[in-house]
């Protein structure tokens, strides 16, 4: 017998011997079977027992099968019994079709043939578990569907919000480049055309990093640049990122340090990532004049990191989805505060990558928040050699004065032209000597006529990109541009990007959207070595 038709079997018969026989008979068939002798003792066995199936004799004392039979399948808890009905020879067929239309799956006459009796009960047992399977199946591709469904519903708010979100900065800069253009702008309007645009793309490009943190997220590519980090200073950093948002706010930012927390194994730039966005948040939600409290401690083997604000709260519903991807407690086109809804799913992500959790708490609407992120602490024995690229998250530069490159020959080799002449515009700006190529075919052959003294070339390039130039360029004798500085340019930021860029042979790198203090300060850097 296959074990999908073994199962727990009632045989409900006030005749001892007749039931002895039908219960040996299961037996020896593999069944386990269990026995009762009134209809009262039936519904006391189904309930205490939950058998398969019940053979049920029809003339009982007290109460009768066709009644038992009644009361098993009215209860919902026990109408999934399978019910075989068995009636004497004198039992008319108005008295089977009795026990058919009462319920019973199947009706029988004494005397039982052992082999009639065996086969009809595992037809039975394979109807029904055909039953089961079929309402299982249904019940799986409904919760699929209404998942499904709410997928889809998730999926078309966020790309709502996406399109709003990347297209109210788009609508700014395009609005103020328009009256730049026009010439009817006033010096304090230009002054706030510039800021505006400034910050905008600021924002952009802030959307679009946390959009490829969650493709990495996705694709389980998220790598970490493990080293000894000081939270202090991963704190500080990220405070003087969200400093300028909170003065807008006057929000007072307050810390708590503690000396004794000592430091972590970790990845410094994504830490400073995850209490960037933790603040951002926290400011983001917090009314005017409000507070945003940090607090950093050792508790036991965990370096912990809080974060507690003054603001709006959490409602309890919207809690337990606080950190799942594109989830927002306000998704509509009416909410009041900005954003994709991805930060805080990164946030957990990187928490969770360093080994440790974060837990969000709050007791309300209009209550505040506090967010806790735990680190475990590792015994560490001297710092690691390593060089650290440009943090992730950038607060705006000041305005400064450029460095005057004082005539230094520059090639920028980038396909794009609008790139291609902002890159040249920046650099000489600053004195320099710039030949702008688009190929790389071209930056060779602008090698070849004229002395260059530093390279600034794209990666992302049609035909051929710049591994491929670095590559050919790194072939050719010292006489002919062999050992020229090279910075590569490319929107691939991240620590994998960064080893692959210098093991090419690149001597530095800038990640994009780039400063122009950056590339400057690069380039006159690269050429004082040579």
């Amino acid at each position: 017998m296959p074990f999908s038709e073994a199962g727990l079997i009632l045989v409900v018969d006030d005749n001892e011997p007749a039931r002895y026989t039908k219960a040996r008979v299961l037996r020896d068939a593999g069944y386990e079977v269990i026995e009762a002798a009134t209809g009262h003792d039936a519904l006391r066995a189904v309930a205490e027992h939950a058998p398969r199936l019940a053979i049920l004799d029809v003339n009982l004392p007290g109460m009768d099968g066709w009644e038992v039979c009644r009361r098993l399948k009215a209860d919902p808890a026990t109408a999934s019994v399978v019910v075989l009905q068995v009636s004497a020879t004198h039992v008319s067929k108005e008295d089977t079709v009795r026990s058919l239309e009462g319920g019973a799956d199947a009706s029988l006459t004494e005397p039982l043939e052992p082999t009639v009796l065996i086969a009809t009960v595992r037809a039975l047992l394979r109807a029904r578990l055909a039953e089961d399977a079929l309402r299982d199946a249904l019940a799986r591709e409904q919760t699929t569907r209404v998942a499904a469904e709410a997928a889809n519903r998730t999926k078309d708010e966020f790309l709502a919000t996406l399109s709003h979100e990347l297209r109210s900065p788009l609508n700014v800069i395009i609005t103020w480049v328009t009256l730049l253009r026009s010439g009817r702008v006033d010096d304090a309007a230009k002054i706030r055309a510039f800021e505006a645009i400034e910050r905008n793309t600021r924002l952009q490009a802030k959307l679009i990093e946390d959009l490829l943190d969650v493709s990495r997220i996705i694709s389980g590519k998220m790598r970490l640049d493990v080293g000894v980090v000081d939270l202090g200073e991963v704190v500080a950093a990220a405070l003087d990122g969200v400093r300028h948002a909170a003065d807008a706010k006057d929000i007072q930012l307050e810390t708590i340090p503690d000396v004794t927390t000592g430091t972590v194994s970790g990845d410094a730039a994504r830490l400073q990532q995850v209490i960037w966005n933790l603040l951002s948040n926290a400011i983001k939600f917090t009314p005017r004049g409000g507070r945003v409290a940090v607090r950093v401690e050792r508790v036991d083997s965990y370096a912990q990191i809080r974060v507690t604000d003054s603001g709006r709260g959490i409602d309890p519903a919207f809690l337990p989805h606080i950190f799942e991807r594109f989830r927002q407690a306000d998704p509509s086109t009416t909410r009041s505060e900005r954003g994709l809804g991805l930060g805080l799913a990164i946030v957990r992500h990187l928490v969770e990558l360093h080994g440790g959790t974060v837990h969000a708490k709050s007791r309300g609407a209009g209550q505040g928040s506090t967010f806790t992120v735990r680190l475990p602490v590792r015994a560490v024995t001297a710092p690691v050699a390593r060089t650290i690229s440009a943090p992730l998250v950038r607060p705006p530069l000041p305005a400064v004065t450029l460095p005057d490159l004082n005539g230094l020959r520059v090639l920028v080799l980038d396909d794009e032209l609008d790139a291609r002449e902002a890159i040249a515009a920046v650099l000489e700006g600053c004195a320099g000597q710039v030949t702008a190529v688009a190929t790389v075919r071209e930056a060779f052959a602008a090698l070849e006529r004229g002395a260059t003294e530093v390279v600034v070339s794209d990666i992302a390039m049609p035909s051929e990109d710049g591994y491929g130039f670095i590559q050919d360029l790194r072939r050719l004798p010292v006489d002919r541009g062999g050992k020229l500085p090279v910075i590569a340019l490319t929107a691939h930021a991240g620590f994998q990007e960064y080893q692959r860029i210098l093991a090419a042979g690149f001597d530095a790198y800038l990640a994009k959207p780039i400063e122009p203090q950056e590339l400057v300060a690069a380039v006159a850097r690269l050429a004082s070595r040579r």
